[in-house]
């Protein structure tokens, strides 16, 4: 199979400068760059011709962190992502209440509620929930996945009382008597309701098993194709996700490929079970190394931080937040990953959990060069401080960064940090100009997969309601492809394969309306996808 690109702008992301003519795939590789009628002088018979009639093709886009099983899980619960009131979020649960058989007892779960988009500016409570059943388990997600709310059900049948202490890690919220009054805060705390919401005990992608992986994968690669992305990533996955992934590899149920982390806590045994996941994809799937989880939710006011939050009234104060594992442990995780030479990926928020990640790499490293020579990546790396980028650097570590951020709750971080914090976060200039390489994602199901929409966002650093914020960590449309293809590649170090246009890579492509590099930057979200490419044959097509 043979095809020719022309007549359009072609990003071969090499060069800014780059301007080739033509494009030939062939059997699923890039066969030739560069001129028109010598691409026509090296086509067989029967190639087909693709007039991009000015329209751009580059690259596809690369998602260096994000949970695709949750996201396609996700589509399947109730979805709160809209609500703008606790009223709506009762009214949303009641919906699909009574769309269910009155036989059906099972737990009814909803996702993405945000509080800072709803009237009252707080989360939901168990007397909310009360309101939608108090004969089954009502269980709403935060739309950072990092709280939740469960009614009374759960919280009674999870034995939760007044006197029962914050689990460390994570907090329980409670009545101004100490009652705990249905919120959860990080992991450790909602896992306080899994007996509840999976009384089997056989856990799975969220509380109460609420997907099927083959259905769940399905879904969520096709809103990932329809954003122009072919490499995404399963950032935190248990056991469980594990073998749902490997399942549907091995049915060929996947459509594009995905690199899984498992999440260290759960164990470092996972490139035993599935060796053959240990190298190349297999069904389009493999192992890429392991998770570590520092930290909170920067707008849940959850992630660790060296001084304290600005104060907001209304909102309990959290102080400085807390860890989610000890120095001892996360030095015990760091030391396992390094025996093994895998890659470690560790989701730091605050300032405190990117001191914590960086100070145990130098360290590790030291004594194991295999954990910096696999590319640790600082996730998230939200607040992280110009003297820690500094020291990133030398150790080749890597700031992934959740630029989208600065759109979907850069009002939120102005006064949850104050101004000067606030500004700061997704500091991806100051990385930039650190020499620490940048990637950019979407935290899927957090935000939606939309490369576009997060290459925007870290040109312009516009919020919600039209603030700037922090102008001066703005990066170019230039620096911001890079980091969704070509470093995002090196970064999942298959740079030798991916994120460019050069003769022998894989045929990942994307077909733009616009040529993003003359788009005014304001625009940039407005440009859309209207082809996508993998490995030479079209998954999705506007």
């Amino acid at each position: 199979m043979e095809t020719l690109y022309h007549s359009g702008r072609i990003l071969t992301m090499v060069d800014q400068d780059d301007s080739p003519e033509a494009v030939i795939v062939r059997d699923g590789l890039i066969a030739f760059v560069g001129d028109l009628d010598r691409a026509r002088d090296l086509l067989g018979g029967g190639a087909e011709e693709v007039d991009l009639a000015g329209r751009a093709l580059m690259p596809s886009f690369i998602d260096s962190h994000g949970h695709l099983l949750q996201h396609g899980a996700l589509a399947a619960l109730v979805d709160l992502e809209h609500a703008t009131s606790v009223a709506e979020i009762i009214a949303a649960f009641r919906e699909r209440l009574a769309q269910r058989d009155p036989s059906d007892t099972s737990p009814l779960i909803g996702a993405k509620y945000d509080p800072n988009l709803l009237a009252e500016g707080r989360h939901p409570t168990r007397d909310d929930l009360d309101q939608i059943s108090t004969a089954i388990p009502v269980f709403a997600l935060h739309r950072s996945m990092h709280v939740a709310v469960g009614n009374s059900v759960l919280v009674d049948g999870a034995g939760l009382i007044a006197q029962t202490p914050d689990p460390e890690g994570g907090r329980f919220g409670r009545s101004p008597d100490g009652t705990p009054d249905g919120y959860v805060e990080e992991h450790p705390a909602m896992a306080a309701f899994a007996g509840v919401l999976d009384p089997s005990g056989s856990g799975g992608l969220l509380p109460g098993g609420a997907a099927d992986p083959a259905q769940a994968v399905q879904r969520a690669a096709e809103d990932y194709l329809r954003h122009g992305i072919t490499t995404a990533q399963e950032g935190a996955a248990d056991p469980t996700t594990v073998n749902g992934l490997v399942g549907a590899a091995g049915a060929g149920g996947i459509a594009l490929d995905v690199v899984v982390y498992p999440l260290v806590q759960t164990g470092t045994s996972v490139f035993d079970a599935h060796p053959e996941f240990a190298g190349e994809y297999v069904g389009r799937l493999r192992l890429g190394g392991y998770k570590m989880i520092l930290d909170g939710s920067p707008q849940a006011r959850s992630a660790w931080m060296s001084e304290p939050y600005a104060p907001v009234p209304g909102d309990e104060d959290p102080g400085c937040a807390y860890p989610i594992h000890t120095p001892a442990e996360v030095e015990e995780f760091t030391r396992a990953v390094a025996a093994q030479g895998r890659q470690l990926l560790a989701h730091c928020n605050g300032d405190a959990a990117a001191e914590l990640f960086v100070s145990t790499a130098e360290r590790v490293g030291a004594e194991h060069p295999a954990l910096l020579e696999a590319r640790p990546v600082m996730i998230h790396a939200q607040t992280v401080r110009d003297d820690q980028l500094e020291r990133m650097a030398p150790l080749g570590m890597i700031a992934s960064i959740f630029s989208v951020h600065t759109f979907f709750w850069g009002d939120v971080h102005l006064r949850n940090f104050g101004p000067e914090r606030g500004r700061r976060v997704s500091p991806a200039r100051s990385a930039l100009d650190r020499g620490v390489r940048v990637t950019l994602h979407q935290d899927s199901p957090v935000t939606p997969p939309d490369m576009l929409l997060t290459i925007w966002a870290a040109v312009n650093r516009i919020s919600r309601a039209g603030k700037p914020v922090g102008l001066e960590q703005r990066i170019s449309t230039w620096e911001a492809l890079r980091a969704v293809t070509t470093d995002a590649a090196y970064q999942y170090g298959e740079e030798d394969s991916k994120g460019q246009l050069r003769e022998g890579m894989r045929a990942d492509l994307v077909i733009l309306s616009a040529d993003p590099l003359t788009s005014v930057p304001q625009e940039l979200r407005d440009v859309e996808v209207l082809a996508t490419i993998k490995d030479g044959e079209v998954v999705y097509e506007a």
